[in-house]
């Protein structure tokens, strides 16, 4: 088991999280909507990832050293616990600059995100009666706007 760390992997980290946003865009664009919440699901994973990775440098107690094998259930306490995933929603996005504030506080809405990664493997999808085609252009609007408030909070943090 390796571990990750802000000075070897927090530009990798950065620049996952860009590549799934970009990807979520497309796979949008295509009508691909059910895809798009997937890539929008690992985006907030490498974000809260990279969040841990690069927010914690010498500055700031140390570089933390990441096992290589964490989930996102993990990541997802990880921010609890140093309490970033909290910031007050009445305030304007720190996320986009389109004058909106975020919908939802992101502590209350981060573990959707979780639930909804988990029938991704077929096997539970199967188990749970999970069809992806019943996935809407109204469900990923929601997935888009638990993104947004889960950015801005990390964003509001650096």
């Amino acid at each position: 088991m390796d571990k990750l760390t802000g000075s070897q992997h927090g530009d990798a980290a950065n620049a996952l999280f860009a590549f799934y946003g970009e990807k979520a865009d497309e796979l949008e664009e295509a009508g691909q909507y059910f895809m798009a919440a997937v890539a929008l699901a690992f985006g907030i994973e490498a974000a809260l990832l990279a969040y841990l990775l690069v927010e914690f440098g010498e500055e700031n107690g140390g570089e933390l050293q990441i096992s290589d094998d964490i989930n996102l259930s993990n990541l997802i306490s990880a921010a609890n616990d140093i309490d970033v995933l909290s910031v007050p929603i009445d305030a304007l996005s720190h996320a986009h600059d389109d004058g909106n504030k975020p919908k939802f506080l992101a502590k209350d809405v981060v573990n959707r995100i979780r639930k909804f990664r988990n029938p991704i493997h077929p096997a539970v999808a199967l188990r749970q009666g999970y069809d992806p085609c019943a996935f809407t252009r109204e469900n990923l609007s929601e997935y888009w706007e638990i993104y947004a408030s889960v950015t801005h909070s990390l964003l509001y943090n650096i």
